[in-house]
């Protein structure tokens, strides 16, 4: 009789193991005791529905946390889930600091996925595998996610009822004579600005500014293109503003040559780094880490909007002058 209790008393404690065990989310934590103290360094992964329709993205999460500085651990986010009945749409970076009531601060290291589901049924992401390596010890290990699933469903009616339909068209059409009387103002406006003789002049810090914002998206998905298309704008700033052969050159010369504008010291060794960083990631092969790559955008961006600040404040010194 003791021994069908007890069975039966194990068979009813798996009950609830069974329903955790179906949920859309994953959480794993590794103990690093390697430093003083222990360091608990934690895994998580999960959808923000686990029933998508068609015609709706499937959002994922993945989010790696640990108490302490950012800067504890090198965390590699750069592989890509293994997907079924999915589609990668786009992706996107970001680094936080959050307080805890104690005083003590969690790092948090995440990436946002935008999946696009391909038919109705089930679509799947498999377990990701994110290596992290202690920077003080220079000790390396992993952490893997589970399998998570997703119910693709019906499309869901977008435009809603003829009424619906009938107010966006409306709307539509209400936009389209808007953007087309925009058009006209604009276009009129352009060409007095082009015939007057006091058209302001761009100039090429701020032209290359332009260029960036538009031909480098720093949460784009391919950061190794993005970070060889970045050195290329940068190296080409260099040689229309200074008039150094830039793309010619080697990074040693290229520093040599910038000594000799009389920039700070302060900007020089930015500058050094920058360049630096670069050749490693294109010659060694290094992979770019977004949070790396963010650095290396912000520094050439601040570079550039200080000289952009200079040549303004150098054009008006000029027509004072005279």
């Amino acid at each position: 009789m003791k021994r069908k209790l007890f069975i039966a008393l194990v068979v009813l404690g798996l009950v609830p193991l069974g329903l955790v065990a179906r949920t859309h989310s994953d959480s794993l934590t590794a103990a690093d005791s390697s430093r003083q103290g222990v360091h608990q360094i934690q895994l998580r992964t999960y959808v923000e529905e686990s029933r998508v329709p068609l015609n709706r993205p499937v959002i994922f999460h993945l989010e790696v946390s640990w108490l302490g500085d950012l800067s504890d651990y090198q965390i590699d986010l750069t592989t890509q889930p293994i997907l079924t009945n999915l589609l990668l749409e786009g992706s996107g970076a970001e680094n936080r600091l959050e307080p805890l009531p104690n005083g003590e601060h969690r790092a948090v290291k995440s990436i946002t996925y935008r999946f696009k589901p391909l038919e109705m049924g089930m679509a799947y992401i498999d377990g990701l595998v994110v290596k992290y390596t202690d920077r003080v010890t220079g000790q390396e290990n992993e952490l893997k996610s589970q399998r998570i699933m997703i119910e693709i469903t019906e499309p869901v009616d977008e435009a809603g009822s003829g009424h619906g339909k009938a107010i966006i068209y409306s709307v539509l059409l209400l936009l389209f004579f808007a953007l087309l009387l925009y058009g006209v103002v604009m276009y009129f406006r352009k060409r007095k600005e082009a015939s007057s003789p006091e058209a302001p002049v761009i100039s090429i810090p701020e032209k290359f500014l332009t260029r960036l914002s538009q031909e480098v998206d720093p949460r784009g998905t391919n950061l190794a293109e993005m970070t060889q298309r970045l050195s290329r704008i940068f190296r080409e700033y260099l040689d229309q503003d200074f008039g150094i052969p830039a793309r010619e050159l080697s990074t040693r010369e290229l520093l040599r040559e910038l000594e000799k504008l009389g920039l700070e010291d302060s900007e020089l060794t930015k500058l050094k780094d920058v360049l630096q960083r670069l050749d490693l990631i294109k010659f060694a092969g290094k992979n770019v880490d977004p949070a790396e790559f963010t650095g290396i955008y912000g520094a050439i961006e601040n570079f550039l909007l200080k000289r952009k600040a200079q040549t303004k404040m150098d054009s008006v010194q000029a027509q004072e002058a005279k």
